[in-house]
């Protein structure tokens, strides 16, 4: 029953993401139908990383103080009719609206998928357990492109419609699993104690129970905020060079090369779908060798990739891609593991900087780029974006050993 509830999970993430991923297909479309420079694009790109990202803490800490499972489902929803509200909204304001309620539709589910992930996975697991809930959300965000051009190609923007189908049918999936979710986190912490998961296990078991009571809180002291504070500067950058890479290499191969869309949604959905593989080869080598050793090989490896990308053509793109997701999307789970080790008490609030604070920064990175992009053309914005990893490679080597 674990590993259902936990697939169950990964694919409420998918289909929540799936939503999200389908933006950067739309944006193309919104540019030419309504005149936008890049700057009035990456606007679209900045509201939907706050409001989906940056947002995030605030629902983990709600996640922390009360049991929000409902979350899921309705987070699942939202997302999708967002998104469908952006593809037939008439007016600049109103697409604005659409990814604002997608974002938050996303910002619900995301740390509270993550911290149930958490609670039902085994100590020694947690990496491996929450890559396979992340695989989810880079499935989504891989198939999102794609989906978004068979949409469009269908129906024109009226098609993102569509998303609303599979996250109608996955919430409704979702709701019915609640109370089997609910019965699994008791008998997990039952079993194996509240050690090393504080307070988010008090509000999941029974208050009197013996688990709670053998367990104190701890505060995670100084040392450990320190580290969460590089942990969430280092994920910021990351999320500024992923949501840079989605929003402008369509831009590059579309309005710069003159390619084909189709080519252009390809290399996109290449980029998640290699980074869903790296996801759980990432979450489980850092299980084996460490949060800090795979982040270092994560950072070191896509910078070559990356610098190289603007100047290939054909197959070589594809590959340089496909290599450049993998290794990059790699620490994704490993920075959200890392950060509810570093706080254990406050599993909810941890999810959400990493997959929300940290994530929304590329969304202010992102307006950056788009001004960078009408002043000096999209490919001096991948320049910048081709560099990003540096920095966050020279923050890691700072970051405590987590085997320790």
């Amino acid at each position: 029953m674990q590993v259902l509830l936990l697939m169950l999970l990964s694919l409420g993430h998918l289909v929540t993401d799936l939503s999200q991923g389908a933006l950067p297909m739309l944006l193309p479309v919104l540019k030419d139908e309504f005149d936008l420079s890049y700057t009035a694009v990456s606007v679209v790109v900045l509201v939907a990383s706050l409001s989906a990202s940056v947002t995030q803490p605030l629902f983990g800490i709600w996640s922390d103080r009360f049991t929000s499972r409902w979350l899921l489902p309705l987070g699942c929803f939202l997302s999708a009719l967002g998104m469908a509200l952006a593809g037939v909204g008439p007016a600049y304001a109103l697409i604005l609206l659409g990814v604002l309620i997608s974002g938050l539709g996303s910002a619900a589910y995301h740390p509270e998928g993550s911290k149930q992930t958490f609670l039902i996975s085994k100590e020694k697991q947690r990496a491996t357990a929450l890559s396979v809930y992340s695989v989810g959300g880079s499935l989504g965000f891989g198939l999102g492109p794609l989906t978004a051009a068979l949409l469009l190609a269908q129906a024109g923007r009226f098609g993102m419609i569509g998303l609303l189908i599979p996250a109608l049918a996955t919430a409704l999936l979702m709701q019915g699993f609640l109370p089997v979710l609910a019965r699994l986190v008791q008998d997990a912490r039952e079993r194996g104690g509240a050690a090393g998961c504080g307070e988010p296990c008090r509000k999941e078991l029974n208050p009197n129970s013996a688990a709670v009571a053998q367990y104190p809180l701890r505060d995670p002291g100084p040392a450990a905020r320190v580290a969460l504070l590089f942990l969430v500067i280092i994920t910021s950058l990351r999320s500024w060079v992923h949501v840079g890479f989605t929003t402008f290499i369509p831009l590059y191969y579309v309005d710069y090369l003159g390619s084909d869309p189709n080519f252009a949604s390809m290399l996109l959905t290449i980029f998640l779908l290699a980074g869903a593989v790296g996801t759980l080869l990432g979450g489980y080598l850092s299980d084996r060798w460490g949060r800090r050793t795979v982040l270092l090989f994560s950072f070191a490896l896509v910078i070559p990739s990356l610098l190289y990308l603007p100047s290939t053509t054909g197959v070589w793109s594809a590959v340089l891609v496909g290599w450049s997701g993998l290794v990059l999307i790699s620490s994704f789970a490993i920075t959200v593991v890392y950060a509810q080790e570093l706080i254990p008490g406050h599993v909810g609030l941890a999810s959400g900087l990493m997959l929300g604070f940290a994530v929304g920064m590329g969304g202010l990175g992102t307006l950056l780029l788009g001004n960078v992009a009408d002043l000096w053309g999209v490919p001096a914005a991948l320049k910048i974006v081709a560099v990003l990893p540096l920095p966050a490679l020279l923050l890691t080597l700072l970051l405590p050993d987590s085997r320790r």
